[in-house]
């Protein structure tokens, strides 16, 4: 008999515990939520949330972080969808549902080639121009998925962190201990170490993930993302990754930083360096009230004003 697939509508629930936390009109419930497909592709099981809006001149990849996964997007995902623009939201292995086959190795890299190759597959059914969206590590993420395809005509994140800034790192561990010798460990040893596998609570401040207390107890704990145990390998390749074009050579689309106020995970003055490198078209917005996961006033509506505005554009 045929395993059947995970499946967010029926064997995992969790993110619904999620939905009370965003204005009742971007709710994901049972009558909204987005389908649910399949792909194998480079080595994994990439598990795919898709909102339809077949009128769309455009489609929206939308990118989760460290600790995330596409489900814990939809409401946001769905604020766009109800302005007629279809998002695809992928789980990146080993986060959400998607999970990679005997002898796939996880890695930063891989991350990358997943994205590019969703892309070009998204491309390819219809000719509709490519804008990624990355939240937390994603919007860093989306930048080196962007320089490598030639799809991608709009670039958005909420930050930009550019792990080959050791400044950055520091911020990002819960101490120097572990961004400094830490990472000298698994650079020394990577045959060793690479194999291991941790929460990303255990070597990042996921405690300030969002300012609210209850949202960020129910990330913590959900089983498909900061609760999700990670590879040494994942983790050491992220925080080697230096960008393939620099930002000053950065011509592939506009950019768009929405970045929350009050971040205490990612401060603007972390993204801002990078940002301010950027030669390109480009606009910063900052999200009033908002933290790293923003779910806060005004900044929710000023996220979905700008977001919408670029799109015009792009459009």
């Amino acid at each position: 008999m045929k395993k059947s697939l995970p499946s967010y509508q029926t064997t995992h629930l969790y993110w619904k515990q999620y939905q009370n936390f965003f204005p009742e009109e971007v709710r994901v419930g049972d009558d909204s939520a987005p389908e649910e497909e399949w792909w194998e592709v480079n080595g994994v099981h990439l598990h795919i949330d898709r909102l339809p809006a077949p009128e769309s001149s455009i489609k929206i990849l939308f990118i989760h972080g460290a600790g995330g996964h596409g489900r814990l997007l939809a409401p946001y995902a769905r604020m766009l969808q109800r302005h007629g623009y279809e998002v695809v939201s992928p789980d990146l292995p080993p986060y959400g549902l998607s999970y990679a086959m005997s002898g796939t190795r996880i890695n930063y890299e891989l991350w990358i080639e997943l994205l590019v190759s969703l892309i070009e597959r998204e491309y390819e059914k219809n000719g509709k121009p490519i804008v990624v969206l990355g939240s937390s590590i994603g919007g860093m993420l989306a930048y080196h998925t962007s320089a490598r395809s030639k799809h991608v005509k709009g670039l958005i994140a909420t930050t930009f962190v550019d792990t080959s800034n050791p400044k950055m790192r520091d911020q990002l561990a819960p101490n120097r201990l572990v961004s400094r010798v830490g990472k000298r460990m698994m650079d020394m040893f990577p045959g060793l170490l690479d194999h291991v596998h941790i929460s990303v609570k255990q070597v990042s401040r996921m405690q300030l993930i969002t300012n609210n207390q209850d949202l960020t107890r129910l990330i913590m704990n959900d089983p498909q993302a900061a609760a999700t145990r990670i590879p040494l390998e994942l983790l050491r390749t992220f925080l080697n990754k230096e960008p393939e074009v620099n930002p000053e050579q950065f011509t592939q689309c506009p950019v768009l930083l929405v970045h929350p106020e009050r971040d205490p995970m990612t401060p603007l003055r972390f993204s801002q360096p990078f940002f301010d490198r950027l030669r390109g078209e480009k606009e910063c917005i900052i999200l009033e009230c908002a933290g790293h996961f923003p779910i806060e006033q005004p900044g929710l509506n000023q996220l979905e004003a700008a977001v919408l505005r670029f799109l015009q554009q792009i459009q």
